[in-house]
Order: C-alpha cells, then sequence, then structure tokens
C-alpha cells in the first residue's frame, strides 16, 4: 500500500499544467464581467480545506489500491476535461465569468458532453482528493460546499452567455447539462 499524498500532489501538478500549457496565447479584453463568481471560488476553497485539513496526520497512512485506483480514474478524467475544455474555449478562457467582445458560443469537444467542462474537471479533481485523503464526516461537508460555489459559478457565467446569445444557448442549455453528464 502506498501513501495518498503522492497520487494526489501528482494529479493534480498535472491538472494544473493544462492551464499552463493550454491557456490562450492573446487574450480578448472583457466587456461584461460579473464579480458575484468570487462567491463560487471561497465555497470551493471551503470545500478544498474540509478534504485537506482534517486528513494532514493521515496524508503518510497507507491506502488500498482500490482507493488509489479509483483516485487515478478521476483524476485523469479531470485532466482530459481540464485540457479539453481550454483548447476548446481558446483565447475566451479566463479565471473570472466574463464576455468579450467576440464572443463565441462554444459546442464543439466536451462541449457536447457538459456545458462546463472546466467545473466538471474541477469536480472530478475534488472527487480524486476525497477519494485519496478524504476522512468522514468531513469530505460530505466539503462536497456539499464544493458543489454550491460550483452552482454558483455556473450560475453567473450561464446568464452572461444567455445574456449575450439568447435563444441559441438556451437551445444548448435545454440539452446538454451543466457539468454532470446525463444530469440536467
Amino acid at each position: 500500500m502506498k501513501t495518498p499524498i503522492w497520487y494526489a500532489l501528482g494529479l493534480w501538478i498535472l491538472w494544473m499544467l493544462q492551464f499552463i500549457l493550454f491557456r490562450p496565447k492573446q487574450k480578448s479584453t472583457p466587456i461584461k464581467t460579473a464579480p458575484n463568481f468570487r462567491w463560487g471560488i471561497v465555497l470551493q476553497i471551503l470545500g478544498h480545506w474540509a478534504i485537506l485539513l482534517p486528513a494532514v496526520k493521515s496524508w503518510a497512512q497507507p491506502i488500498p489500491p482500490w482507493r488509489i485506483a479509483a483516485g487515478a480514474v478521476f483524476g485523469l478524467v479531470g485532466i482530459w476535461l481540464a485540457s479539453s475544455g481550454i483548447r476548446h474555449l481558446g483565447k475566451q478562457w479566463q479565471v473570472k465569468a466574463a464576455i468579450n467582445d467576440d464572443h463565441e458560443l462554444v459546442t464543439s469537444g466536451p462541449y457536447q458532453i457538459v456545458r462546463h467542462p472546466i467545473y466538471a474537471s474541477m469536480f472530478a479533481m475534488y472527487i480524486t482528493s476525497a477519494i485519496l485523503l478524504g476522512r468522514l464526516p468531513w469530505w460530505p461537508i466539503g462536497i456539499a460546499l464544493f458543489l454550491a460555489g460550483i452552482e454558483i459559478r455556473i450560475h453567473v457565467e450561464d446568464t452572461l452567455l444567455r445574456d449575450r446569445f439568447g435563444t441559441p444557448f438556451e437551445a444548448w442549455k435545454m440539452k446538454i447539462p451543466a457539468y454532470l453528464p446525463l444530469i440536467r
């Protein structure tokens, strides 16, 4: 049995590299932003703390191989979603919720599966951390906080997209789930 922290750390580093390797070379200037997205980030951070802080003393303790395998699967899915989501967004990708002057509604690649694949990737990475490092009763509390944060961010971004694209966005929203495949 191996210690979980190294697996979690390695997968998280690979995930973060996607944002460095595939970041847009040129960026557009936002014409409309929605600062409320920050509350979602705060809740997501609190959700992560609910996984990491209670587990600090057990980071070096071995875990069963099935947890390592399950964590790796979720981690690899998260890395793929982040990578493909960023590459399909191109110069439109940014941390803050914003619409650019030349913004386009991206519906190709992973956006054919979920409307927010980068948030889906964040959730996959969160599940990776919960599997590899999580301790009861903290990880369910963390998931609730983390999902509340994602929901806030999705609501803010969907509002921006609806205001910009109207009917085409609404039609796409009716067909494609937000960030969990098969769940509308």
